[in-house]
């Protein structure tokens, strides 16, 4: 079984967690407002920071699937 809390220590995951959740955050508020503001600057922030949150995502995700494979793979015991 693979240990979450240690994969999820990791340095670099961490980092990626801690930009990427407030850019989405930003990303989702600057549309919401741009539309209600009717404020075409505003919604040219989102067109910015979408792309750099989905980016750090993906990262994160690719990362997270690359430490659990690691980590399952030295958690078996080598076969013959």
């Amino acid at each position: 079984m693979t240990d979450k809390q240690s994969i999820r220590a990791d340095r670099h995951l961490q980092w990626m967690m801690r930009l990427g959740l407030p850019l989405a955050a930003i990303a989702i508020a600057s549309l919401w407002l741009g539309r209600a503001l009717e404020s075409p600057g505003i919604g040219l922030l989102f067109f910015i920071a979408l792309p750099l949150a989905l980016a750090i995502g993906f990262a994160y995700n690719i990362r997270y699937i690359i430490l659990a494979h690691r980590q399952r793979k030295a958690d078996t015991p080598p076969s013959r």
